[in-house]
């Protein structure tokens, strides 16, 4: 028995839009809003999972610490960037060259709290699983001059 028919593409049905196909069109253009960079060989997101685990220092200190933001705002350059995110302090300089967005990007919330850019621009993203060997300390209130 042989396949039912399928239906044009140009066949209007209830609901869709009439959907010409065209050859004539050029395709659209990429759009610039994606905002991926390419990575330079080595450092792909399972090149980044690999030196998270192995065991390399990624933090910078030796213990956990608190934080006011009058000492995130010092670590703001690329060869020493720090930034808050959920009140949790993380050193990401080891992890700007692996950023898809480029080391620009990231070092927009260097020596500051990222929490509502990263919020906007990467909701569905596991901050805490992907920087946890990265953690610094946390954000705490600027102490009180009295």
């Amino acid at each position: 028995m042989p396949p039912p028919p399928v239906p044009s593409l140009a066949v209007r049905r209830p609901g869709l839009p009439r959907i010409t196909p065209s050859t004539t069109r050029p395709p659209p253009k990429p759009s610039k809003k994606a905002g991926k960079v390419a990575l330079a060989p080595g450092h792909s997101p399972l090149d980044w999972a690999a030196l998270k685990s192995s065991g390399q220092d990624l933090r910078g200190v030796d213990t956990l610490i608190r934080i006011p933001p009058s000492v995130l705002k010092q670590h703001n350059k690329r060869d020493d960037a720090w930034s808050a995110f959920n009140g949790k302090v993380y050193n990401i300089t080891p992890y700007l060259p692996f950023h898809p967005g480029g080391e620009k990007e990231l070092m927009r919330v260097a020596g500051r709290d990222g929490t509502k850019l990263f919020a906007t621009t990467h909701g569905w993203v596991n901050l805490d699983f992907m920087l946890d060997a990265c953690l610094v300390g946390f954000l705490i209130p600027e102490p009180s001059s009295s």
